[in-house]
């Protein structure tokens, strides 16, 4: 009797399924995972599923299984990954079924572990999970928040509501085989688009008991790539009607008492997406828009306010928009000096006593003070009152009085604009003014006339004022931010007092080198105004066509070109000058520049530092970003 005849009498403890689609690159790490399984061969059998492959797959499955009777090779036509398990579960002699994708693996005590757990399990544990750890670029992710109730090797009731976040959607599982019982795959959209199958097969097996199985002793390791669902899939064209018909076959099975882990799953499914963009039908309009975000709310309105106000994975925002798609008792948006508040009927949903305005940008240019901001609440979203906002600046002479200016507001609405239930909103302000002497400046909100306080923060550019304690000195002015009382503190410096204060400012960067290289760019900066015309890596040359032009005029501005290695060199006129893209030179002159004239805006694109680096000399930028063919970069 042959090594695989001897086999195939007797019936192992795992089968692990392995659909193989041109998976030829990573089959050796693969093979060399099972080969390092601590589980005895003789309890191991291992089915490798080729669909199809048109790449050497198929030929690698077959050479390793050879030489080892415990692996078993199926072929057939490419059907997809769905029939590929469905083949694999069919095929299976073992007791207990796992999968594992080809690009994936397992800890050396995966498969000896779980079965050992399934074991010692009652017979209506139907199906056990165990760690899944996500891996990108080599280095571990962060845990699913599921692990927060998943502490403890045992079994978990998913009928109680504190189990209800476990949402259990990824193929880190082992399933009891049922044989000619077993669930398949058999997720079939009308469209084809199938990016939910392990959701359902999942929920389908829990459904039978609701009881689930957890071994701490073991891991699945999710190696993260670009190589997974298609991002074209991934749009909402393609996914909402797929989405919403899944949990509405889930729910349907329930009437009006939907469990609660069944709830969790819809809350778990729609956290991710919203922090994704691709949760709402951002491809429709009007009427078809609210029909779609109508079945969406038809299934919301069947799960409990609490589990969506305590689930661990909604941001505070989309907490209040998920509150929101429940119609039948309409959110209450209440405001009073001081505090904002949401109802639903009696119930507090939300409070905070405070909206936050987040800085995006402080230049001091020319003696005006510059700042960007958005002003940001979950609040906002639902709140259909007036919104003001009121820039306060208050001398220090005691002989001055104060101002008050209303800034305009620019409404940034997050999902479709003319929804009755929007996903986000939030206000773009920003102003300018002239310095001349030193003064406090502060914002004021008012919604309906009743003054709320403002957390204040800062972001991407201005993040350079926190590395250096929120303080900028230009010229004869030293601006400073006090997060923790909200103001911007404005000092006119001369002589003593400022070289003074740029000692102390320069004195808090560590190095050295930084410090003389932020001398020097002071130095720039006051030397008259420098413009840097930057392209990107690929893309159009308009920023080089605007130079060439550009360097024709004596007008007493500074130009200069960054040149990428490999770009052809511009024109640069009798005003013109070259500098090497990234050069120490550049990243001097950039930090000094008034204005950047780009043909690309995206950070990267025209800056010669990572951001990371600018912040030990972003107090000094001050420079204004300008697309080509705007009016101002002329």
């Amino acid at each position: 009797m042959t090594d695989r005849e001897s086999y195939s009498d007797r019936q192992p403890a795992a089968s692990v399924v392995v659909p193989v689609y041109n998976k030829a690159s990573h089959l050796k790490a693969c093979f060399d995972c099972l080969e390092r399984q601590t589980i005895s061969k003789s309890d191991l059998e291992v089915l490798l599923i080729d669909d199809g492959s048109t790449d050497e797959s198929l030929a690698l499955c077959e050479a390793f299984a050879a030489e080892r009777p415990w692996v078993r090779v199926v072929a057939q036509p490419n059907a997809g990954v769905s029939e590929a398990r469905n083949a694999g579960i069919r095929a299976a002699r073992g007791r207990y079924l796992f999968f594992l994708d080809p690009d994936d693996s397992l800890s050396p005590e995966t498969l000896e572990n779980v079965s050992k757990f399934f074991e010692s399990c009652p017979d209506e544990v139907e199906l056990a999970t165990y760690p899944i750890v996500s891996i990108r670029e080599g280095k571990r992710q962060r845990l699913h928040h599921r692990y927060d109730v998943l502490r403890e090797t045992g079994i978990y009731d998913l009928t109680l509501p504190e189990n209800a976040t476990i949402a259990q959607a990824t193929m880190n599982v082992a399933v009891r085989n049922r044989f000619d019982g077993n669930v398949l795959f058999d997720f079939a959209p009308a469209n084809g688009v199938i990016v939910h199958e392990d959701e359902k097969y999942c929920t389908d097996v829990l459904q039978r008991s609701m009881q689930l199985g957890f071994c701490a002793e073991a891991e699945y390791r999710w190696i993260r790539s670009d190589e997974g669902a298609s991002t074209a899939l991934r749009q909402p064209e393609r996914l909402y009607d797929n989405n919403i018909a899944l949990f509405e076959d889930f729910f349907g099975r329930y009437g009006n008492e939907v469990p609660s882990y069944i709830q969790g799953l819809l809350v778990n499914d729609l956290s991710w997406k919203l922090k994704a963009g691709i949760a709402l039908p951002a491809h429709l309009e009007g009427a078809a828009y609210g029909r779609a975000l109508g079945r969406l709310g038809n299934l919301m309105e069947c799960v409990d306010d609490d589990l969506i106000l305590r689930h661990p994975n909604l941001r505070e925002e989309h907490r209040l928009f998920a509150l929101s798609l429940k119609r039948r008792e309409p959110l209450r948006w209440r405001v009073a000096p001081g505090a904002l508040a949401v109802l639903r009927g009696d119930a507090l949903v939300f409070a905070d006593g405070c909206a936050s305005a987040t800085l995006t940008r402080i230049a001091v240019r020319d003696g005006e003070l510059h700042v960007s901001g958005t002003l940001i609440s979950p609040f906002f979203a639902g709140w259909e009152g007036g919104v003001e906002l009121l820039l306060r600046r208050r001398p220090r002479k005691v002989d001055r009085g104060g101002s008050a200016d209303a800034l305009a507001l620019t409404e940034i609405v997050e999902g479709c604009p003319t929804a009755t239930v929007k996903l986000g909103r939030s206000f773009r302000f920003d102003f300018a003014c002239n310095l001349d002497e030193s003064e406090d400046i502060w914002l004021e909100l008012r919604l309906d006339g009743a003054s709320i306080p403002l957390r204040w923060s800062v972001r991407e550019m201005a993040c350079s004022a926190y590395a250096l304690r929120h303080t900028r000195i230009v010229g004869k002015w030293r601006v400073r931010l006090d997060l923790g009382k909200g103001e911007i503190v404005v000092d006119h410096l001369t002589g003593k007092a400022r070289e003074n204060a740029i000692k102390l400012l320069d004195g808090r960067v560590p190095r050295w080198k930084t410090r003389l290289d932020r001398r020097l760019i002071r130095r720039l900066a006051e030397g008259g105004d420098i413009w840097i015309y930057t392209d990107g890596p690929d893309g159009p040359r308009s920023a080089l066509t605007q130079f060439e032009c550009d360097g024709q005029r004596d007008d007493g501005i500074a130009r200069y070109y960054a040149l990428r290695e490999g770009q052809r060199p511009p024109r640069c006129g009798s005003h013109g000058k070259l500098v090497a893209f990234g050069s120490r030179r550049h990243k001097m002159l950039f930090c000094a520049a008034m204005e950047i004239i780009a043909s690309d805006t995206d950070f990267a694109a025209y800056s010669p530092m990572p951001e990371k680096s600018l912040l030990d000399f972003a107090d000094l930028f001050n420079a204004e970003i300008v697309p080509t063919g705007s009016n101002d970069a002329v």
